[in-house]
């Protein structure tokens, strides 16, 4: 984890770890998608495990030996439950410290897009999973966020799409590649709401330089009426656009 970015996404992630859960209920619904969509067996890679609600889930099948919850905010790894099911692991999913082909299956839910390179974290992926083993995971796609990104007055990260995900899995090395896409969306009562649980998720993270960034009275008075223009019956829309991606690392003839 050398990059600058990656040590301040390591830090924002720290930070929002004691109540990142109270923020997180879209994250949760879209990882219990992802656990639902395939049986997992033997030792399994929780990749950007956070907190480890998933690790804990994971853990509590029959037929898992045991969790590596694999983090780079040491913030996050500390709120890990202790159990002997749940193995914890600081590092970067670019340079997972595994052995090659060490692990059953890879659980990823919305981690990978922090990545500097999809193509070095799809490799790393590959690297450690077992022949016959496969990778679950869950991005956001390209239209996620986009009402926030549309009018520039918030500086969030732009995402790729299947096609972009689909080429760095397979120039990895994996064989079978399922994709689905689904839309999740959490509403909010106000501007000041939505962007709390931003913050609270760890996600206010940008791209972005840094002198783009402005802050203060008029600039939330922006951000406000931009947000409210978009306003659902139900509240103020914070909208993900997921990918939900099955590979497979074939059996070596």
């Amino acid at each position: 984890m050398s990059t600058l970015r990656k040590q301040e996404i390591a830090q924002r992630f720290s930070r929002a770890a004691e109540g990142y859960a109270e923020f997180a209920e879209l994250q949760a619904a879209i990882a219990d998608r992802l656990m639902a969509s395939s049986e997992f067996s033997g030792v399994v890679l929780d990749a950007g495990c956070g907190r480890g609600r998933e690790s804990v889930l994971l853990s509590e099948r029959k037929d898992i030996e045991y969790v590596i919850a694999l983090d780079m905010a040491p913030g996050m790894l500390a709120e890990l439950p202790v159990t002997e099911q749940i193995q914890p692991m600081l590092g970067d999913i670019e340079a997972i410290p595994l052995p090659d082909a060490s692990v059953s299956h890879v659980f990823s839910n919305f981690a990978l897009q922090w990545c500097d390179s999809r193509e070095q974290a799809c490799q790393e992926l590959f690297r450690v999973i077992k022949p016959g083993g496969q990778l679950l995971a869950a991005v956001p796609g390209s239209a996620s966020l986009a009402a926030l990104r549309a009018d520039k007055l918030l500086h969030i990260n732009s995402f790729v799409g299947v096609q972009d995900w689909a080429v760095a899995l397979m120039q990895a090395g994996f064989g079978e590649c399922h994709f689905e896409q689904q839309d999740f969306v959490m509403h909010f009562a106000s501007a000041r709401d939505l962007l709390h649980a931003l913050q609270g998720i760890g996600a206010a993270t940008s791209d972005a330089p840094r002198e783009r960034y402005l802050h203060g009275r008029q600039w939330f008075q922006q951000v406000s009426a931009a947000l409210e223009s978009s306003r659902e019956p139900q509240g103020l829309p914070l909208r993900y656009d997921v990918i939900f991606i099955q590979a497979k690392r074939e059996l070596e003839s």
